[in-house]
This record gives structure tokens, sequence and C-alpha cells, in this order.
């Protein structure tokens, strides 16, 4: 256990998951050693979608997501993309290869204890994404 990220006591693959700034899919994948699985369970709207989604490996829940997403601030083929369901945020962002910065909002816990984390990806100067991620790792 480290004490390294807002003062929460985390594992290591906790702090890693918080921490990092770079695609959640792919560190969840070294970190479970198997590929991961991105299963959308709820996704609605139109100018802002709300999607809920949860990140497995081998059918066991990593993270579940939820996201919203600015459609007028990211390109219409992104946007497509998202609506199809079929990937994750991070690897149609990676796949497209949208230029983005990714800024850690909040970090903390749930009343279960689980650590989370709030971020946004910004693109063009504005939030394209704002992602809230609960570890179950």
């Amino acid at each position: 256990m480290t004490e390294n990220i807002a003062g929460l006591r985390l594992t290591r693959d906790q702090e890693i998951l918080l921490g990092h700034t770079g695609t959640v899919e792919q560190v969840l994948a070294i970190i479970a050693g198997s590929p991961i699985e991105v299963k959308v369970t709820r996704q609605q709207g139109t100018e802002v979608i709300e999607r809920e989604a949860v990140l497995l490996a081998k059918g066991r829940v990593l993270v579940r997501a939820r996201s919203k997403i600015y459609c007028k601030n990211l390109p219409a083929g992104i946007v497509r993309q998202v609506r199809q369901k079929r990937k994750g945020i991070g690897a149609i962002i990676a796949s497209s290869r949208l230029e983005t910065f990714r800024e850690v909002v909040r970090v903390g816990r749930n009343p279960d204890g689980s650590p989370y984390r709030i971020y946004r990806i910004m693109h063009g100067g504005k939030a394209a994404f704002e992602i809230r991620e609960d570890l179950r790792v």
C-alpha cells in the first residue's frame, strides 16, 4: 500500500490506474494479463451522450465508468463511433489518432472504500469527455 494520490492508501495497481493519463484499457490489459472487454451498459443523449460501461477481464468487472461525451467538441467520425457502442472511448481516441489532453479533476473513495477518479479529456482546448471511473481492481 502506498499513499501517493490525494492522501489515499492504494495498492500499486490502483495507484497506476488512478495516476496515469493514458488509455485505461491498455494499462488494465497489462495488469490483468489478458485482453480487456468494454461493455456499454447504457447510452443515451444527442448533444451530450451519457454512457455507462464496464471494463472486464475474463468476465470479471475491473472498472465501472460513467461518461459524458460533448458531441459539439468532437469530430463527427468520433461521435459516430461512440454511438455505435462497439469500442471503449480510449480505443476510439487511439485508433482515430485524435489529439487530446487528459486532466484529472478528482480522486477519492466511494462509500464502499473502492477508489475512483474523475477526469476530462480535452480536444481543441474544450472538454470532449468527462469520465468517472470506479476501480474494482
